[in-house]
């Protein structure tokens, strides 16, 4: 399996540990490759609407440091596929940058006569298909057929690959995530209003939407606060907020993990993400087991996991009027957040505990070892 792991911040770091602690590494022999790249981002590419994939925002130094990283892990894999009984190669991939680096994996391991899987976690995976030129994208193309299963994250996504590929080469296999820190936390609301954004504090996720919207729900419940979770353009959004003259309303915790993220998340009353491009945010999967109901955007796979009055609210992206008008319609009524809340821990358990995800990789890889 190669794949980057914490303590680097991102959906994709977060869900291969928790699959490499799932029940797949009991049901079948796994060796981890590593691929994080330390300190290898920077603010400006948190302004990109590509989030980190679109690594030519980079200074030439960062992109030598970068660069230098691939090289290594690179050997390291070169030196792990003849040497070894490896029968298949789980790739973790996003776009761009990402999906040329796992090129080379990927020739490499069909050159040992070693299968191919692909997931696909980039959020901006479709743009990059669709909008590059006809000569790119007949490689990327001729590239993705030569994986063996391609991974996609949800409904959309499944439909959107089988555009291209034949059915039985997509695989349909939804994030999961580790439940085990939800299963004790207390699920105590704050005495008072309290949003929580988790994520990356960039234009991607919609902040600077969310800022604006916020400070008309402070105009209409003045008690009400927001709690920001994630690393990012911290300083730019505390500049928007003091400018907007709601910094006293809002908190900028930055990084938090495990069952103090768990905590923080189960005491306010709703989670928002008005992201403008996303696969299956795992930020979504962890409000659900929080207990609270959401506010998204209708992006990528979001619509798949988000039923519109049923465990959230979903706006199109960048629509401020609409996200404060979902924020205050659910702090203003306890008993549809009640019933949201109840339908969501129902749904983290039920479709997105990473056993369940387990279960499913494990299949692809029986099905292609057979």
């Amino acid at each position: 399996m190669v794949g980057p792991l914490p303590p680097q911040i991102g959906g994709v770091e977060f869900f291969v540990e928790a699959l490499l602690h799932s029940p797949l590494r009991r049901r079948f022999p796994i060796r981890h490759l590593d691929i994080s790249k330390p300190r290898s981002r920077q603010h400006s590419q948190f302004a990109s609407p590509s989030g980190y994939a679109r690594s030519f925002h980079r200074n030439l130094k960062l992109t030598l440091y970068s660069f230098a990283y691939s090289i290594c892990h690179f050997m390291r894999y070169l030196f792990i596929i003849p040497r070894r009984n490896i029968a298949i190669v789980h790739l973790h991939t996003s776009s761009y940058m990402s999906f040329w680096e796992k090129c080379l994996y990927l020739h490499v391991a069909k050159l040992f006569g070693v299968k191919v899987v692909l997931h696909v976690h980039g959020s901006s995976f479709d743009q990059f298909i669709v909008a590059s030129k006809p000569w790119i994208r007949r490689i990327i193309l001729r590239n993705l057929r030569r994986c063996d299963c391609v991974v996609a994250l949800s409904a959309t996504w499944y439909h959107f690959f089988t555009t291209y590929l034949p059915s039985d080469q997509v695989a349909q296999v939804e994030n999961g995530i580790d439940l085990s820190i939800y299963k004790t936390v207390k699920t105590t609301p704050a005495p008072y209003p309290l949003v929580a954004f988790l994520g990356e504090i960039c234009r991607r996720k919609g902040v600077y939407d969310l800022l604006p919207a916020l400070h008309k729900v402070f105009l209409e419940l003045p008690e009400a606060r927001c709690l920001f979770i994630g690393p990012g353009e911290i300083e730019q959004a505390r500049q928007q907020a003091g400018e907007l003259g709601i910094s006293a309303k809002i908190e900028f915790a930055g990084r938090l993990y495990g069952e103090e993220k768990a905590a923080r998340l189960a005491g306010a009353w709703c989670l928002v993400l008005p992201s403008y491009a996303e696969v299956l945010p795992l930020v979504l999967l962890e409000g659900y087991a929080a207990g609270l109901p959401v506010v998204s955007t209708t992006v990528g796979g979001i619509p798949d996991v988000v039923t519109e009055g049923v465990n959230g609210f979903l706006i199109r992206p960048g629509d401020g009027e609409a996200l404060a008008a979902s924020i205050l319609r659910l702090l203003k009524n306890p008993l549809l957040r009640q019933n949201m809340a109840v339908s969501n821990r129902r749904a983290a358990w039920e479709q997105f505990d990473i056993d369940i995800c387990a279960q499913k990789v494990g299949d692809i890889y029986a099905r292609l070892l057979a």
